[in-house]
């Protein structure tokens, strides 16, 4: 996972501060994170389905796939959606974010594309880019900036440990590449996002306070406390 050097343009980050972007997300559809909430549970579930995973002889069984095709008119209509949740709860967060990647500004896939390059996973799966997601959260709390630590056999793992908690959701089907679609791009600009913030947070010397910013997001979010966990090539599992 590609962490350094800085990706982002720089005009993404003029005027820009850690504090902005920390508030920015989560702006993602939480009916499609059913499964991730519950605090211990969820860890508890995570190691089960590691458990799981593997196969009498010790192999991996099949993930599901949520494959689909980007377009630039869904990126940005991706923006739009994501803007227009903040607008009533954070207006300066929602500006910063339709400054940054609104109509005719920087595509943030292209970000994202460099952020997952050499890790294994697809810009065009929406396991994947949950796994990304999660990737990103875990590198940032566990303040990871050698892009070899997360390996594509850790990623590979984590990927396949998430889908299989997405297979339980009926609001994510691996035969609705619409709904994978829109969770799939949410969850790659929040990526980009969280990768903004730190890159920003390290440039103004608030790297700590970010970090406990995005641990906060996550355990309040999703239930997940990032600081407890550790990768292994089956995904996620506690300390």
């Amino acid at each position: 996972m590609k962490i350094f050097p800085l990706v982002l343009g720089g005009a993404l980050l003029l005027g820009t501060t850690s504090r902005s972007y920390g508030q920015v997300g989560p702006a993602l559809d939480m009916t499609l994170m059913t499964g991730w909430t519950g605090g211990a549970a969820v860890q508890y579930d995570l190691e089960k389905r590691a458990a799981a995973a593997k196969g009498s002889h010790g192999t991996a069984a099949a993930a599901p796939a949520y494959a689909y095709r980007p377009s630039p008119a869904m990126r940005e209509q991706t923006v739009e959606r994501a803007v227009e949740k903040l607008k009533s709860t954070n207006p300066e967060g929602a500006r910063v974010l339709n400054t940054a990647f609104g109509p005719g500004k920087y595509d943030y896939d292209q970000t994202y594309a460099e952020i997952i390059k050499g890790t294994g996973l697809r810009a065009t799966d929406a396991a994947d880019a949950m796994a990304g997601y999660l990737l990103m959260g875990y590198a940032i709390v566990h303040n990871i900036q050698d892009e070899k630590t997360i390996s594509p056999t850790l990623a590979r793992g984590v990927r396949t440990q998430v889908a299989g908690i997405l297979a339980n959701n009926p609001n994510l089907r691996p035969d609705d590449p619409l709904a994978a679609a829109k969770f799939g791009e949410e969850l790659k600009l929040q990526t980009v996002i969280l990768q903004g913030g730190w890159q920003s947070a390290i440039k103004q010397n608030a790297f700590p306070a970010y970090r406990s910013s995005v641990a906060q997001n996550f355990r309040s979010s999703y239930g997940l406390d990032l600081g407890q966990l550790k990768l292994t090539a089956q995904g996620f599992a506690k300390k």
